[in-house]
């Protein structure tokens, strides 16, 4: 019998108890902001503009928004697609590969010739068409094609026919890996949409050796240097440091800093101009403007003059330097000498009457 009141009174409970309430204690600070409190970044977006691939893309985007009352969320999405972007740039973007999926970058080879190991060989001269066919690329391994691929791609740089340990050779060779393996993560990923990790972290690796090797070989020869990511089609771009903290608020406030340095200079420069337009027409009104300042200063200065002669105070027409009342005044004050003017009385002397 209590067992059976305590089940009805649990069921009461529960069908009466408002759960909602209770999960909107633990979601009303999330739900209230309409997000996650920590934000979520994409770091593997897919990238297919070509533009994007310059490292300056997204600061020269920052520096075009309109200055409004949404700048601040415009720079907000726009760090949230950079961020999301910047995996797939520093994968593809050295070998100009966003939106290439045709060639990528791999020299055209003729799949007729011989693999790499029977090139060689005197006797498929002048074998018959079957045998070439069996000897030949077309009808070989992925890695013939490969070693078709860094074997051009080596000889375009390469200092001999026998060159394979130095720098331009090694930095082809890697290219040529680069390459191949980006092309077969996309054709892996056309029939499996995971990404195959196994293949891009060897890719990863083999972009950072790729990019010690430029370094290297353009400290030590900037001409070769040169040459090599002109033949390669290597956009190579000196790292520099960041001049903020890598952060999306000290990146907006780093880009609204800048911006507003252009927009000052622009300011300036459009005020500069205006000054510039018919500035000799200008200078000649401000002198005749003068001009006429003067004149009127000095006919003011003309009156006054006059009315301290009609006062008495000056004398026209005088020749050297006029003192006025110079007489009246030396004899008030002889006099004043004569009737007040004692000598300086000396402690302990006796005074003589004259």
């Amino acid at each position: 019998m209590m067992a059976c009141r305590g089940l009805f009174l649990r069921n009461v409970i529960l069908s009466t108890w408002n759960i909602s309430s209770i999960a909107s204690i633990h979601t009303t600070s999330i739900v209230s902001k309409g997000r996650a409190r920590i934000p979520f970044y994409n770091k593997h977006k897919k990238v297919t503009d070509p533009e994007q691939q310059d490292p300056e893309y997204y600061e020269k985007k920052a520096a075009a928004l309109p200055l409004d009352s949404h700048y601040l969320d415009a720079l907000q999405l726009l760090w949230t697609e950079k961020i999301g972007s910047e995996r797939e740039l520093m994968m593809k973007g050295s070998d100009n590969l966003i939106g290439n999926k045709e060639d990528y970058g791999l020299p055209s080879i003729d799949t007729s010739q011989p693999r790499y190991e029977y090139r060689n060989i005197d006797e498929l001269t002048n074998a018959p068409e079957a045998v070439k066919k069996i000897f030949s690329i077309e009808y070989g391994e992925r890695r013939d094609m490969t070693n078709a691929w860094k074997r051009t791609m080596m000889d375009s740089v390469n200092k001999h026919k026998l060159d394979e340990s130095s720098l331009p050779s090694k930095i082809a060779w890697a290219t040529a890996v680069i390459r191949h393996w980006t092309a077969l993560v996309d054709q892996l990923l056309e029939k499996n949409p995971k990404k195959p990790t196994w293949l891009t972290h060897r890719l990863f690796l083999m972009i950072n050796h790729r990019r010690k090797l430029l370094r290297i070989l353009r400290e030590q020869d900037e001409e070769a240097f040169e040459d090599v990511i002109k033949e390669l089609k290597i956009a190579y771009h000196i790292p520099k440091q960041p001049e903020h903290v890598k952060t999306r608020k000290a990146w907006s406030e780093h880009q609204l800093k800048i911006r507003l340095e252009k927009e000052k200079e622009k300011k300036l420069d459009y005020l500069h101009k205006q000054l510039m337009e018919d500035r000799n027409q200008k200078i000649a009104n401000i002198e005749k403007e003068l001009s006429d300042l003067e004149n009127e200063e000095k006919a003011i200065h003309q009156r006054l003059e006059e009315i301290k002669i009609i006062e008495g105070k000056s004398v026209s027409n005088v020749v050297g330097v006029y003192q006025p009342k110079l007489v009246e005044e030396l004899s008030e004050t002889v006099i004043h000498s004569l009737l007040f003017g004692h000598p300086k009385p000396t402690l302990g002397e006796k005074t003589t009457n004259q």
